[in-house]
């Protein structure tokens, strides 16, 4: 079971989840995975049900424009499986 967090920012702009112990996330098994709008070689960008994710390397994924706590947990449920 993968354990991870997910909460508002410091800023209370968007929100975060964090994986409660730090792992690398494989960013390439992500990006065959889900739709890329944007690969550096630290983060990835992705869009899944219409939200964007931002995915950092270290673990921590940024969502962006929403607001729906069940769906933000069960797209970084999906997002750690692929990555992990």
């Amino acid at each position: 079971m993968i354990e991870f967090t997910v909460e508002r920012c410091k800023t209370k702009a968007a929100y975060s989840a964090k994986l409660k112990k730090p792992q690398h996330l494989d960013l390439q098994k992500i990006k065959t995975k889900f739709e890329t709008i944007l690969e550096t070689p630290v983060l990835l960008v992705v869009k899944v049900e219409g939200v964007e994710i931002i995915v950092h390397g270290y673990g921590e994924l940024l969502f962006k424009n929403c607001e729906d706590q069940e769906m933000m947990e069960k797209i970084a449920r999906k997002i750690y499986e692929t990555g992990l």
